[in-house]
């Protein structure tokens, strides 16, 4: 090896060393730049879908429905009206138990089938109870001001505090004790602030009209 050749190469070598060492430097110098230079942002799940996301809205029918979907289905005692002047109407009207005479504060639908019954309105069901004359009677809230009732049922579907939608099979109809002539009865009631209403009405509103 000569005097040059010894002296060459850690000159080269010190030179090499020095390019790798400028090139470190010289990408940090940027990095740095470009941070101290870029807005700082502050990204959270809060922020990310505040202003990003938008709402959707349950997508409801709000006409009111009658308590069943198939066809066959006929009036068989209408709503006692205490104001109406059809006075054989409201002689049909009434319920005949034993001895006794009552105004029907429903509408009672028949069928020669058993025939599902569903849910007028979206509602939480509030009570499943037994009644003397009906049977098993079903209770659905559909907001502060209207409840409907569902009696002389069978096979009931939900509990109480069950979320039911509109149209939702809640239990079937039943046969009616009163009648054997009947070969199955749903007794349908409906009130609003208390107070009983005529169900065939109300199938030509929609619930924002019975808040």
């Amino acid at each position: 090896m000569t005097k040059y050749t010894k002296i060459l190469l850690p000159t080269l070598y010190l030179g090499v060393i020095a390019v790798m060492v400028m090139s470190v430097i010289l990408v940090l110098s940027g990095v740095k730049s470009y941070i101290s230079e870029t807005p700082t942002y502050e990204w959270t799940l809060d922020n990310v879908f505040e202003e990003t996301t938008v709402p959707v809205a349950k997508e409801t029918n709000e006409n009111i429905i009658r308590p069943y979907i198939v066809d066959g289905v006929k009036v068989y005692r209408y709503f006692y009206d205490f104001e109406s002047d059809d006075e054989k109407k409201q002689m049909d009207s009434l319920i005949v138990y034993g001895e006794t005479y009552m105004q029907n504060t429903g509408v009672d639908y028949s069928s020669d089938e058993i025939f599902d019954v569903v849910s007028i309105l979206d509602g939480e069901v509030i009570s499943i109870e037994d009644n003397e004359i009906y049977g098993k009677v079903v209770k659905i809230k559909h907001n502060d001001n209207l409840i409907s009732v569902y009696s002389n049922v069978k096979d009931v579907l939900v509990n109480v505090g069950y979320k039911v939608s509109q149209g939702e099979m809640i239990a079937t109809s039943d046969k009616y004790k009163l009648d054997t002539n009947v070969n199955s009865l749903l007794h349908f009631e409906v009130y609003y602030k208390e107070k009983a209403i005529d169900p065939e009405s109300m199938y030509t509103l929609s619930v924002s009209d019975l808040k």
